[in-house]
């Protein structure tokens, strides 16, 4: 299976994709965001549902918003914070949470409420909510990564870099604001997009080797 734009086949872009985090000032074109949205669309999800909504943000006064709950949400932590060195900490980890307002487009992945047959089945028959939890798989969010690494890898196949972000979501209440959703949607993940800028696109981290992962049982 060949990609169109770079010729890259499937594993050359499973082995060569990496974290992007920053971007030259190119604004992607809206057909290749579609594409990469498209790959979301189609990915496997649970029971079919497709309970999901894929929000590309080109707009700079949207993300600025977005940036700002986010520092607002990082300050209300430190506030709860006695010592010097947490607080440094957390000043890095916002940092590193807020560069998404930089990229020149980014994704709001969505997830839609998804009710659980087998769940909904057990709470019907008197189960407790502790004792639902048991049987909680959460397919749903599992449902939502692989759509998100399908637009990671489509992105990359057509030249673009991405990284995915959750570190932002200590804001999603103020997402759901900012971008218009129900009080049942929730942001599961910000997705920047752009094209990678030369200082950031040509180092990659390691991966620990497969045998350190994988198992066999035979």
């Amino acid at each position: 299976m060949v990609f169109d734009s770079n010729g890259c086949d499937f594993f050359d872009v499973i082995y060569t994709r990496k974290t992007i985090r920053k971007y030259t000032n190119e604004i992607p074109p809206l057909e290749a965001i579609k594409k990469i949205a498209d790959a979301g669309r189609l990915a496997p999800c649970a029971t079919n549902t497709q309970n999901w909504e894929f929000i590309a943000i080109y707009d700079n006064a949207i993300k600025e918003q977005m940036a700002q709950a986010v520092n607002n949400k990082y300050d209300e932590i430190k506030e709860h914070l006695h010592n010097e060195e947490d607080q440094n900490k957390i000043n890095g980890y916002k940092y590193y949470s807020m560069f998404f307002n930089k990229a020149p487009v980014v994704f709001a992945v969505v997830e839609k409420k998804r009710v659980s047959t087998l769940l909904s089945i057990l709470e019907k028959n008197g189960m407790s909510k502790e004792q639902l939890s048991k049987y909680d798989n959460r397919s749903s969010i599992l449902s939502m990564g692989a759509a998100i690494e399908n637009m990671s890898l489509c992105a990359h196949a057509l030249g673009l870099g991405t990284c995915w972000m959750c570190a932002p979501l200590v804001a999603s209440d103020d997402f759901r604001k900012i971008l218009g959703l129900k009080e049942d949607d929730r942001v599961v993940t910000l997705l920047t997009v752009g094209y990678p800028d030369s200082c950031d696109s040509n180092s990659q981290k390691s991966k620990k080797p497969l045998d350190d992962v994988f198992r066999l049982i035979v």
